[in-house]
C-alpha cells in the first residue's frame, strides 16, 4: 500500500512539474549522416540544466508567483526565456533576476505580455509538437540532427547544436506544420561543419513566421573538414523572417 503510494505521490510530482514548466517540449534525433557532436562538457551540461532549473523555478517566487510562467532552455549558459507575464516591467524585472544566475552568460526574453495560457492551450502544444518531431522524423535531411523542440502558444522553439543545413531545414519543415504560428530558432550552429550540401528548397506555403536568435560556433564534426580551425570565429545572428521572406535585424 505504502508503495502504491509512492508511484502515485512521484506520478503526481512529475504532472505539476510539466505544468509549472508550460512547454510542451521533446528531442528528435535522427539517424548518422553528416552531423555534429555536442561540444559542451559534463560540468557545462549540468550548469546548463541548473541554469534552466533555476530560472522556471523564479515564475513560483514573489511577485511573479501566480502571474506569470517561465521556462528556459540553456546552452553554454546563453538562455532563451518563454512564457507569459502581465506586464512588459515584470518581463524586464524576469530579464534581471535570471542574469544574476551562476552561469549565464546572455539571456534572450521571448517572454510574451499576456494572460498565462491553460491546461487547454498546453494540451495543443503538446500535440504540435508532436506534429513537428513528426514532421522532422520524416524528413531525410535532418537524419543525424539532435533538435529539441518546444511549442508554447502555437509558438515553436527549436534548439540543438546542428550543421547550419540541418537549421535551415528544420526551420522550413517546422514553419509549415499546421497550427504553427510562429517559429523561433534557438540553435547553435557549427560554423566549420562541411556546408556544400545542396539547400532546403523552398516551400510553396509559409504559414509561419520565424526569428533567429542562432548563434555560430566552433563545431567538432563528425564527418571530416578541410576548414582550418583557427580561422573560425564566433558570432550571433538575430534576424526576424517575415511572411513575405524580408529580413530585418531584430533586437532581443
Amino acid at each position: 500500500m505504502l508503495y502504491t503510494r509512492k508511484i502515485k505521490l512521484a506520478a503526481t510530482a512529475l504532472l505539476t512539474s510539466l505544468l509549472l514548466s508550460g512547454c510542451a517540449g521533446s528531442l528528435t534525433r535522427g539517424a548518422d549522416t553528416q552531423s555534429v557532436s555536442d561540444i559542451r562538457s559534463t560540468r557545462q551540461v549540468w550548469q546548463d540544466n541548473n541554469v534552466e532549473f533555476e530560472a522556471a523555478a523564479i515564475s513560483n517566487k514573489s511577485p511573479f508567483k501566480g502571474q506569470a510562467r517561465i521556462a528556459a532552455n540553456s546552452y553554454r549558459g546563453r538562455v532563451v526565456l518563454m512564457g507569459q507575464v502581465p506586464t512588459e516591467e515584470m518581463k524586464q524585472q524576469v530579464t534581471e533576476q535570471v542574469k544574476e544566475v551562476a552561469g549565464v552568460s546572455k539571456v534572450y526574453n521571448q517572454l510574451r505580455v499576456e494572460p498565462v495560457i491553460g491546461v487547454s492551450q498546453m494540451s495543443r502544444d503538446s500535440w504540435i509538437t508532436t506534429k513537428v518531431k513528426s514532421a522532422f522524423a520524416r524528413e531525410a535531411k535532418l537524419k543525424g540532427a539532435s533538435i529539441k523542440v518546444i511549442t508554447e502558444n502555437n509558438e515553436v522553439f527549436l534548439f540543438g547544436y546542428v550543421t547550419a543545413e540541418h537549421a535551415n531545414v528544420a526551420t522550413e519543415v517546422a514553419r509549415n506544420v499546421s497550427d504553427v504560428k510562429h517559429v523561433i530558432r534557438g540553435f547553435v550552429v557549427a560554423s566549420n561543419a562541411i556546408d556544400d550540401v545542396e539547400k532546403a528548397a523552398e516551400p510553396e506555403k509559409k504559414e509561419a513566421t520565424v526569428e533567429d536568435l542562432t548563434e555560430s560556433t566552433p563545431a567538432t564534426p563528425e564527418a571530416t573538414t578541410t576548414q582550418p580551425k583557427e580561422n573560425l570565429t564566433e558570432e550571433e545572428s538575430v534576424d526576424y523572417v517575415d511572411s513575405s521572406n524580408r529580413i530585418v535585424e531584430e533586437d532581443i
